[in-house]
């Protein structure tokens, strides 16, 4: 046998090798689920899980809402008011959070501002929502200011 045929041969073993390997590889989400605590953190994406909804906005779980500083009028799609919450969260995740899930709820981006804090203002055909996601040194606190349209 020539080097060439070698190679082939090697080749072949190679990746059949492989096709076999990913056969009995678990589905990604199902080995997610199935995350028993191994020592090692899962992906940061991971930690933030929907939480309870407010009218038409979900806050990620685990959100302290400040009943004290906020004030909630109507209910369901006609929810307006001013909510105050913390969550102990990296504030980068926090805006990812919402970003991914306002949407799902009907609500469109129209403006996003990031500096020391993030502003993420949505929209609605009868209603406005800004969301500023504030950092601070244990958590991250969510200023969530929903307003009719002005017309």
């Amino acid at each position: 046998m020539n080097l060439k045929s070698i190679l082939i041969v090697c080749a072949g073993f190679m990746l059949s090798g492989c096709e076999t390997f990913n056969k009995n590889e678990e589905p990604a989400a199902e080995t997610v689920a199935g995350y028993q605590g191994t020592g090692a953190e899962p992906p940061q994406e991971l930690l933030l899980l929907l939480g309870d909804a407010i009218g038409d906005v979900r806050f990620p779980e685990g959100t302290e809402i400040d009943q004290k500083r906020s004030i909630i009028l109507g209910a369901g799609e006609n929810t307006y008011g001013k909510l105050i919450g913390d969550v102990r969260a990296d504030s980068q995740l926090v805006v990812k959070f919402f970003k991914d899930n306002m949407p799902n709820e009907g609500w469109s981006l129209i403006s996003e501002f990031q500096a020391d804090d993030t502003t993420l203002t949505y929209d609605k055909p009868t209603r406005v929502a800004v969301v500023l996601i504030e950092r601070s040194s244990r958590s991250t606190t969510i200023r969530l200011t929903v307003t009719p349209r002005n017309n």
